[in-house]
């Protein structure tokens, strides 16, 4: 299932056979570059395996999800007091080919092997991920190269201040409160999603309306409505207003108009990893930027996560694309 964890299992078993007389045949485990290649894959190709559609939302392609994912790895593992360490990322890979696509993508039950690792900062003390800290959590304010060690957020809790509500919730963009995806048949509040499979129905943003999260339509052609049941996103498909029917999902690329599009009859999201916003009556996607990129934390360029939008002393909206650094946070 994964191809880059089965090549080194082989090349470790290869490197035990081939010790030379009066040598120790102990593995040493995986090298930092290599577990967070196998982590970078499995983690993609999962995406990809699951829902194509996840993919080009997110990253665009799955090279990009890696060099990313990658990258973020190699700091996580370098940053001072993480628990992670390449064996216990080696072993989150091996299990993710595992991971339920509908816990997988909301990143919901993982499995033993992928729960947050915690390391030895106490809460307080400045940090730049999660596995740095004896609580699991990072805080971080959205522009800071670095934050601080806190207790992990729970359901309700403000995420407007922070880049993240940690592993297993989600932050709504609407109320900027810390949420579980609700259950199929649950109330559902404008903002939030349902588990996978399932579409929140009936809920309004402007009138603050809930709705319910009702079985999502999977098939191309079907019938479908706002007030009934909507076409399953992660499916790649989207409801056609006008005749009623799912039909394929088109991704906006930057500025290009997304929410709503009239005269397209559907709700049109941003493709790799872009943002919808809002201007002057008008929603379009911005712009996208690699590491090392400008960004701005208002009007775009945007960051492809993990990668973070890290600004300037100036305190602005205007950074670069980064991944933090682990051993400057002191």
């Amino acid at each position: 299932m994964n191809r880059r964890v089965l090549p080194f299992l082989l090349a470790a078993a290869l490197a035990l056979a081939c010790s030379p007389p009066n040598v120790s045949s102990v593995d040493a485990g995986p090298s930092a570059d290599q577990a967070c290649a196998d982590s970078a894959y499995a983690r993609c190709s999962r995406v990809q395996a699951c829902s194509p559609t996840a993919t080009q939302q997110r990253y665009g392609d799955e090279s990009t999800c890696e060099a990313i994912f990658k990258a973020y790895c190699v700091a996580t593992l370098a940053a001072s007091g993480a628990g992670s360490t390449p064996a216990s990322t080696e072993a989150c890979a091996q299990a993710i080919p595992n991971w339920a696509c509908a816990d997988y993508l909301q990143t919901q039950n993982p499995p033993p092997e992928c729960v947050q690792s915690t390391g030895s900062f106490t809460i307080g003390a400045a940090c730049a991920f999660s596995a740095q800290c004896q609580s699991g959590y990072c805080a971080i304010v959205p522009g800071a190269p670095c934050g601080t060690c806190a207790a992990a957020p729970q359901p309700g809790d403000s995420c407007a201040q922070v880049t993240s509500c940690g592993q297993t919730l989600m932050c709504n963009s609407q109320t900027s409160r810390c949420y579980v995806p609700a259950q199929p048949m649950a109330s559902c509040i404008p903002g939030q999603d349902c588990i996978l499979g399932a579409e929140c129905v009936g809920a309004n943003s402007t009138s603050g309306t809930p709705g319910v999260c009702q079985p999502a339509v999977e098939s191309l052609g079907a019938a479908c409505s706002s007030t009934t049941a909507l076409c399953d996103g992660f499916s790649g498909l989207v409801c056609n207003t006008q005749s009623d029917k799912c039909v394929a999902e088109q991704l906006a690329s930057s500025g290009q108009p997304c929410g709503f599009v009239s005269s397209q009859n559907v709700v049109v999201q941003c493709g790799g990893g872009g943002k919808c916003v809002t201007s002057g009556g008008q929603s379009t996607c911005l712009s996208v930027s690699e590491i090392g990129g400008p960004c701005d934390l208002v009007a775009g360029p945007v960051c492809i996560s993990p990668s973070r939008c890290i600004g300037g002393s100036d305190g602005g909206t205007s950074g670069m694309c980064q991944i933090p650094d682990g051993t400057a946070c002191h």
